[in-house]
């Protein structure tokens, strides 16, 4: 029996909390609001993590805890890269139980595995899934779990591994096809599924009338169209609802408990049967394509990132410039879901057909593959192009200390770059963040310091490694620049972001 078998359908997502700020105390009282609510409606499985909602979520959750006697079980995080070893986990544990006014947490989660490799990395002797294994013999969480942005291959290869008791993964009826494999793996291993993204990350909702072959005559919307076919699936025992309001939590829950007229089993197959003819031009991701590059290009993880130039781009990293969002769309998909980081801007497809022969949905793939590179190079989506933007930062320069702001997975990756591109920083790396919750925190090794010691720590200069708040953190670091300390923006005008 799964290890969510016992809870709730829907479950609540914490990243999407009314809150712009940690001192933003009226989007912090309707948040506990949400939770409180959902907990009453029968909701019983948290979604936690200490980034979520401007790092706020776990302090809701502890308010929204001392007001409830309703059960719940709530998940703590450990991500490989800020965290590596058992002792890294223990502690970054114990921050959030304390953070969350809780002594236990029921699920611990090895956070964000991106590929196999990692996941080798993640299980060495010592590193944080021994942390996960001695946190675990010692009643502090209930059950060992990871979530993906692996391929669909590696997902597997994880789960038949039997190292974990449950995963969450991105589902919708947009990638369903790809991540069949998994949930098959699930079925079989015995292991438990909670879905993110059911609705294909905004796209669903913002594009309703594309997806209305979701629904049955008794669908409200597609929004609920997709939250059932998610809900529908055998293996999935958990679908994430990531609320901002009491009224996206009440149109969540009707989803789940409203009537529905069609058995799951039938739902799954009306909809799977209607998934090729109903997105015409659209990678179903059935990967007849897959073994017929000469070149070895992934042609279905290409093919269904291009699909994201298909819908109206939803803002994404405070960005609006609809061009631009289309690019942010496809070229996240390709990097942070398939885990695809190109190396160059070159092509390397020779147009054999090979592949065009084969696919069922008769896409043009050699334009398709032509235009994505093509955003490629104009983005500076590629370890190359990251190598020339390094370079540009460093060449000349003596600096003896650098600041990253903030601190997090993009700092962490542009010391990671420089390491693999260069060798071992010859300056000293200091990490700022604004958000006193993480003041003396300690991120991928480096202490992280609010930004009141800029002056007295001195840096040469401060690289703003955020790509949503580059320049508001900007703006608020020029009167460093008065004083001798150079402010430097990572990100060009048409760039995306290097960490997703």
């Amino acid at each position: 029996m799964s290890i969510y078998a016992n809870y709730f359908p829907l479950g609540l997502g914490t990243c999407r909390f009314p809150i712009s700020a940690s001192d933003d105390e009226e989007g912090v009282e309707k948040s506990v609001e949400i939770v409180l609510r959902a907990l009453e409606s029968g909701v019983n499985y948290i979604d936690a993590s200490y980034t979520y909602s401007s790092g706020m979520a776990q302090t809701v959750l502890r308010s929204a805890f001392k007001q409830t006697v309703r059960p719940y079980g709530v998940t703590v995080k450990s991500q490989y890269g800020q965290d590596k070893t058992s002792d890294d986990a223990r502690t970054r544990v114990e921050y959030q139980l304390e953070k969350m006014g809780v002594d236990r947490a029921a699920f611990f989660v090895s956070w964000s595995i991106m590929s196999y490799e990692e996941f080798e990395k993640i299980t060495q002797k010592g590193g944080i899934y021994d942390g996960a294994v001695k946190l675990k013999d010692e009643g502090i969480i209930d059950h060992i779990c990871f979530s993906a942005h692996a391929a669909p291959s590696d997902i597997v290869r994880v789960i038949e591994s039997g190292a974990f008791e449950g995963v969450t993964i991105s589902y919708s009826p947009i990638n369903s096809a790809g991540m069949r494999p998994v949930l098959d793996a699930a079925i079989k291993h015995g292991v438990g599924v909670a879905v993110m993204n059911p609705l294909g990350g905004g796209l669903i909702p913002q594009n309703s009338d594309y997806f209305s072959f979701l629904r049955n005559e008794r669908d409200k919307s597609a929004v609920h169209a997709a939250l059932r076919y998610a809900a529908a699936q055998p293996a999935i025992n958990i679908v994430l609802s990531g609320c901002a309001s009491i009224e996206q939590l009440e149109d969540s829950l009707s989803a789940i408990r409203g009537e529905n007229a069609e058995p799951d089993e039938e739902r799954a197959a009306r909809v799977n049967s209607r998934l090729k003819s109903a997105m015409p031009s659209f990678c179903t991701g059935c990967r007849y394509c897959a073994d017929s590059c000469p070149k070895n290009i992934p042609i279905p993880e290409f093919m269904q990132s291009y699909n994201m130039l298909r819908f109206e781009p939803s803002s994404l990293y405070n960005r609006n410039e609809p061009e631009l969002l289309k690019n942010v769309h496809l070229l996240r998909k390709l990097v942070f879901d398939f885990q695809l980081l190109p190396e160059n801007a070159m092509n390397p497809c020779i147009r054999c057909g090979q592949c065009e022969r084969k696919c069922t949905q008769k896409l043009s793939i050699c334009d398709a593959l032509d235009d994505i590179y093509n955003r490629i190079k104009l983005t500076g989506c590629s370890k190359e192009a990251m190598k020339a933007c390094l370079e540009e930062i460093l060449d000349g320069k003596a600096y003896k200390k650098i600041g990253l702001y903030p601190s997090g997975k993009p700092s962490n990756m542009f010391i990671e770059l420089h390491r693999e591109f260069f060798g071992e920083p010859r300056f000293e790396a200091l990490c700022f963040d604004s958000n006193p919750l993480l003041t003396g925190t300690i991120s991928s090794g480096l202490a992280v310091h609010a930004p009141s010691d800029i002056a007295k720590l001195a840096p040469d200069a401060i690289i703003i490694t955020s790509y949503t708040h580059t320049e508001a953190i900007y703006n608020a670091l020029a009167k460093y620049h008065e004083q001798g300390v150079e402010i430097i923006k990572l990100y060009g005008e048409n760039d995306v972001p290097w960490a997703w």
